[in-house]
């Protein structure tokens, strides 16, 4: 029988015992600015990313019937929808299930095939990168103590790990392994990693490289944690630190963080050999044809990869631990191995006088990304169109005046309390699923996180309703305190990153709607 454990790093093959204050668009996942906005729900089928493209091809459209499409892709909202163009170049292999022409993607503003004229661009994070998150103002640097079981892991900060939790990013990083093991039998459709097994719900994705099967795998399996790394780099330019990988191979004990310094031990002779080989590549250019063989030794045949995922294993606190291979990317130490295989990565290239900023490389991390989002569609359908079943239509202030401030591009209160992953378990709005009624039902008379004795709205009284002193930058000096529940203060003004962004007129409106009663929509 075989056994897929929780605790086997991801990468490693199964027999081996030694081997975020963003907008919630359409898709995705994953960013949206001030000129961001959903793409219209109900459209034809989109195309998907094509998961088996050639070496550095480019990404080509896939067949099937799916109807979700590549995350973020550039076209414009149309009142039903666009199929899904994608970036055009050469065209890879068709994934399984047959074929379908190339996507081709309309310029910026523009609008894809079987489209409407639209009002707005939106963003194609896989193309155009992420703005900085808000919370880079903020953030701390250095990894995050997580005890359990009397033993001490690291983690990203937390904005990190709500981000990821946001977008189900564990999730999606787990299945970009697990779909990548149908043909070996070791794809799993475990709750932890979205309770979908990919090889079953959507065999027209599996890729024809699989895991630790050929160069193909190794230069996908380097893109896909590019494509994370530099995407991480974008949201908190401040701190990427936090994504920063080692220089060169740790070697001693003051190459890791002081809470692993206690443990240290020597690396067995093949591991550091390995190592040192990895960090000059170009005195042993012999030992690999392509870089993909290069990727597919650094990830399994050389042992590195299991071996630094198994160095930093807390035995009775692998919640965030990196041999938990649904939660490993919360590892500090996870970006600072993967960050130095990214860095011997780019050693390579230089000895073959390449560049990072190649075109074919480009291409092989803009596959990655689109297939990474498609994953994490199948995980949560609804990030392919902000929901299953829209919620009914209401009216009134709050619907019509109110939950607009929220939901606004220059706000941004949704993209931190939105349907998925809501800070303090609050959601504002962010889509067609989120009932407007609901929304109220959870603001008023309701007690408030972070806003000690202090209700988010207390019908008749805005200056002391919570949720109205913290957008107006009046919290600091509202009197609260802690209370005997274990209520505590956080006078932060929100939406993160400064001062009040609500204009005089927006704030207005909301102590009114309060002082009013804050009636629910009809």
């Amino acid at each position: 029988m075989l056994l897929v454990s929780k605790n086997r790093p991801i990468g490693v093959p199964a027999f081996s015992a030694a081997s975020a204050l963003m907008c919630f668009s359409a898709l995705g996942l994953f960013a949206c600015s001030a000129s961001d906005s959903p793409a219209g729900a109900a459209g034809s089928p989109s195309a998907t990313a094509g998961s088996n493209n050639g070496t550095g091809g480019s990404v080509s459209a896939a067949a099937g019937t799916q109807a979700f499409g590549t995350a973020g892709q550039s076209t414009t909202v149309g009142s039903g929808g666009s199929s899904g163009g994608l970036p055009s170049g050469a065209s890879g292999a068709a994934p399984q299930g047959g074929s379908a022409p190339q996507g081709g993607a309309p310029s910026s503003g523009g609008t894809a095939s079987g489209g409407q004229a639209g009002a707005a661009h939106v963003r194609d994070h896989c193309v155009e990168g992420y703005d900085p998150d808000p919370t880079d103002a903020t953030m701390k640097d250095g990894p995050v103590e997580f005890t359990k079981s009397n033993q001490i892991d690291l983690t990203v900060q937390p904005e990190v790990l709500a981000w990821f939790k946001a977008r189900v990013w564990e999730q999606a990083h787990f299945q970009w392994h697990n779909i990548r093991r149908c043909t070996s039998g070791a794809a799993t459709n475990a709750a932890e990693g979205g309770g979908v097994n990919p090889c079953k719900t959507n065999p027209e994705l599996i890729p024809a490289n699989q895991e630790n099967k050929g160069p193909g795998d190794g230069l996908e399996f380097l893109a896909m944690h590019r494509h994370m790394i530099q995407s991480l780099k974008q949201l908190w330019p401040k701190h990427t630190e936090q994504f920063e990988g080692w220089d060169h191979f740790p070697t001693k004990a003051s190459d890791v963080p002081k809470q692993w310094q206690a443990d240290w031990s020597a690396w067995m002779s093949n591991i550091a050999d390995a190592g040192a080989k990895a960090d000059d590549p170009a005195s042993n250019m012999s030992m690999w044809k392509t870089e993909g063989d290069f990727g597919q030794w650094i990830q399994s045949t050389s042992g590195l990869h299991g071996a630094l995922h198994f160095k930093w294993v807390r035995t009775n606190n692998s919640e965030h631990g990196l041999g938990n291979q649904y939660a490993n990317i919360d590892n500090y130490m996870f970006w600072k191995m993967h960050g130095w295989i990214d860095k011997v990565w780019d050693r390579y290239r230089a000895a073959q006088n390449k560049k990072p900023t190649d075109q074919d490389i480009k291409d092989a991390v803009l596959q990655q990304c689109r297939q990474m989002d498609q994953l994490a569609i199948i995980v949560k359908p609804s990030l392919a169109t902000g929901c299953t079943t829209p919620a009914p239509k209401q009216s009134g202030v709050f619907v019509d005046t109110i939950r607009p401030i929220f939901e606004s591009s220059t706000n941004k209160c949704t993209g931190c309390h939105g349907p998925s992953g809501a800070e303090a378990n609050l959601t504002l709005g962010g889509g067609d699923c989120v009932k407007s009624s609901d929304i109220v039902a959870a603001l008023v008379n309701k007690p408030s996180i972070g806003g000690g004795q202090f209700k988010l709205i207390e019908p008749g009284n805005a200056d002391k309703s919570w949720l109205y002193l913290k957008v107006t930058g009046k919290a600091a000096s509202a009197g609260c305190s802690t209370t005997a529940n274990g209520g505590v203060c956080s006078t932060e003004t929100m939406p993160r990153g400064g001062g009040v962004t609500l204009t005089q007129a927006q704030q207005d409106a909301l102590k009114k709607w309060i002082n009013d009663g804050a009636a629910a929509p009809q």
